[in-house]
C-alpha cells in the first residue's frame, strides 16, 4: 500500500501526514493506493551497515493514482509484474511491517495480512503494554504512547466499545505503574481516548496451575481478550524483552518473585500456555539495544511493527532479524515449533535483517561494578540499576554483586569481592555455603542500600559492613528527609 495525504481542493499531496494544505488551507484526505505495479528495479551487490544481506533489489512500485515508493525486497521481479503482499496461511505467522510515517495503518496492514484479530463489538479487551519505570518515550524504556494511541483508534474503528477497553499494566516491583505510566504519556493517552488505565499489581488475582506449577494471574486478563503491546528491546540478562516477558507481569508480586526464583527460562513458558486469546502487536518503532531493559540500553531506531498470534514465533523472528542468539526461555516456549519454518509475511526476513547492540551479561552502568546475574527478579533488578547508576562517577574497587537465585559455583569461582544484593541472592549464597563481603537487603532504604554500597566500592582489600556504618547509613537517611 502506498500513502498519500492529499488536498482536497488544490490536490497537492505529501509523503507525510499534515493537518491543512501549507498552499490553500484546505482540508487534507489521506489517499490510500492498494494496486501496485513494478515500474523500476535496482540490484544491490555492496554490503552496508544497515543491509548487511546481499544481493538484495530496490524496487520502484506505483499504484493506480501514480504515486510512486520504493521497497526492499530479497525476491527478483521484472518491469510492469503486479506487486502483491500474501496474507497469512499458518496460525504461527509473523507479520513485520516498515513504518512510513503513519503508525496506524502499518498496525492495521499487519492485522490484515494476519487475517484480523477476530474481534466482535461486544468484545472485552485487556491491552497489556510494557510500561516498567518512569522513563520518558524517547528512551524506549516503554511502549511509544503514539503506538498504543494508534491501537486504541483501531479498535474503536472495529466498534468496541470504550468501556469494553482497559489498558493494564504493573511497573517492576518497586516502581509505580501510574508513575510509570504518566511520565511515559500513556496516562494521557488513555485520559484523552476515554479509556481506564488499570494497575494490576492491585488486583484482583485468581489462582491457576499450568503444567503443574501454580500462578497467581489478574483475573481480567482471563476474562477478557488480551492484545499482548511489548516494546521489543534487548534484556542483560534474559537476552531479550518481548513478546513472552511482557506476559510476566500479569501475576502477582508474590508469583513473580517465585517465577524468578524456580529459574524464569522455565516458568515464564508454562505462564504464557495458561493465558488463552492473546494476541501480540508489538512496538518496534525505536525498540532499544545494548544494555536494556532498562535506562542504559539505547534506542535502536528500528522503524518496525510486529504482530502475531505466537509470542514465541514473534520473539524469535525479532531475533533472527536483529541477529541476536535466541535466549532459552523462547526455545523451551517454542519447543512444538519448527523455528527454520515460521511464516513471516509483510517483509521478507532477510531484507530487514540487520545487527543491533547485544546486551553483556554482567556489565552495570558503572564502570567498577559487575554483576553475577542469577536471573534476579523484577525487584532486584531495579534495584541494581538504580544503585549503580546513582554511583556513576564515584570511581572505586571493583567490586561483583550477586543478584537472583540461578547461581552455579562455575558463575561464583574465582570472583572476589562478593556483595549479595537482595533476598533471592542472599538466601541462594547461603544455601551454597558461599561466603559474601556483604549483604545488601532489598527491604532497607533507598539511602542506606546507596551508602553502604558507596562504602564497599571506595574500601579497599576486604570491604566489611559494620554496626557502626549501619548507624550512619541511618543517620544520612534521616539527615536527607530534614534536608527536603
Amino acid at each position: 500500500m502506498i500513502i498519500r495525504w492529499v488536498c482536497e481542493k488544490c490536490s497537492k499531496r505529501w509523503i507525510y501526514p499534515i493537518e491543512k494544505c501549507v498552499y490553500c488551507k484546505g482540508l487534507i484526505v489521506k489517499q490510500k493506493g492498494s494496486k501496485l505495479k513494478v515500474v523500476g528495479i535496482t540490484k544491490v551487490n555492496i554490503p552496508s551497515p544497515m543491509h548487511p544481506i546481499i544481493p538484495y533489489n530496490i524496487i520502484l512500485l506505483q499504484d493506480e493514482f501514480g504515486n510512486r515508493l520504493p521497497k526492499k525486497t530479497m525476491k527478483d521481479y521484472k518491469i510492469g509484474e503486479d506487486y502483491i503482499q500474501q496474507k497469512a496461511k499458518t496460525d504461527d505467522a509473523v507479520a513485520v511491517i516498515k513504518v512510513k510515517y503513519d503508525i496506524y495503518e502499518a498496525i492495521k496492514e499487519s492485522l490484515e495480512l494476519l487475517n484480523g484479530m477476530k474481534l466482535s463489538s461486544d468484545d472485552k479487551i485487556l491491552i497489556k503494554p510494557s510500561i516498567i519505570a518512569a522513563a520518558y518515550p524517547y528512551q524506549a524504556v516503554n511502549v511509544n504512547p503514539v503506538f498504543l494511541d494508534a491501537l486504541i483508534m483501531i479498535l474503536l474503528d472495529n466498534r468496541i466499545r470504550k468501556e469494553n477497553i482497559i489498558v493494564a499494566e504493573q511497573a517492576l516491583i518497586g516502581s509505580d505503574a501510574a508513575d510509570a505510566a504518566s511520565k511515559a504519556g500513556i496516562l494521557e493517552i488513555c485520559k484523552n481516548q476515554g479509556i481506564n488505565f488499570a494497575d494490576i499489581s492491585k488486583g484482583p488475582f485468581e489462582e491457576i496451575y499450568s503444567e503443574g506449577y501454580k500462578f497467581k494471574v489478574y483475573r481480567e486478563a482471563l476474562n477478557r481478550k488480551v492484545i499482548n503491546v511489548p516494546i521489543m528491546k534487548t534484556n542483560f540478562q534474559l537476552g531479550i524483552s518481548g513478546a513472552l516477558e511482557n506476559l510476566s507481569r500479569v501475576v502477582d508480586e508474590k508469583t513473580q518473585r517465585e517465577m524468578y526464583f524456580d529459574n524464569i527460562e522455565k516458568t515464564l513458558p508454562k505462564l504464557a500456555k495458561a493465558i488463552p486469546n492473546v494476541f501480540t502487536i508489538a512496538d518496534a518503532t525505536s525498540g532499544m539495544q545494548g544494555q536494556g531493559p532498562l535506562v542504559s540500553g539505547e534506542p535502536a531506531f528500528l522503524n518496525l511493527v510486529y504482530a502475531g498470534k505466537n509470542p514465541a514465533a514473534l520473539d524469535i523472528i525479532f531475533c533472527e532479524a536483529t541477529m541476536l542468539e535466541i535466549p532459552n526461555y523462547i526455545l523451551f516456549s517454542a519447543k512444538n515449533l519448527d523455528i527454520k519454518k515460521i511464516e513471516v509475511v509483510g517483509s521478507e526476513l532477510d531484507s530487514f535483517k540487520y545487527p543491533i547492540k547485544a546486551p553483556v551479561n554482567n556489565d552495570t552502568p558503572h564502570a567498577d561494578i559487575k554483576i553475577i546475574n542469577g536471573k534476579a527478579c523484577p525487584a532486584c533488578l531495579y534495584m541494581m540499576n538504580n544503585l549503580t547508576l546513582k554511583l556513576i562517577g564515584l570511581r572505586g574497587e571493583q567490586i561483583n554483586i550477586v543478584i537472583g537465585s540461578v547461581l552455579t559455583e562455575d558463575m561464583l569461582k574465582g570472583k572476589e569481592r562478593l556483595v549479595a544484593l537482595g533476598d533471592c541472592a542472599i538466601k541462594k549464597l547461603e544455601e551454597m555455603k558461599i561466603k559474601s563481603v556483604a549483604e545488601i537487603n532489598e527491604n532497607i532504604d533507598e539511602m542506606e542500600q546507596l551508602v553502604l554500597l558507596k562504602k564497599l566500592l571506595t574500601t579497599e582489600g576486604t570491604p566489611k559492613i559494620t554496626a557502626v556504618d549501619k548507624v550512619k547509613s541511618k543517620m544520612k537517611k534521616l539527615l536527607s528527609k530534614v534536608v527536603k
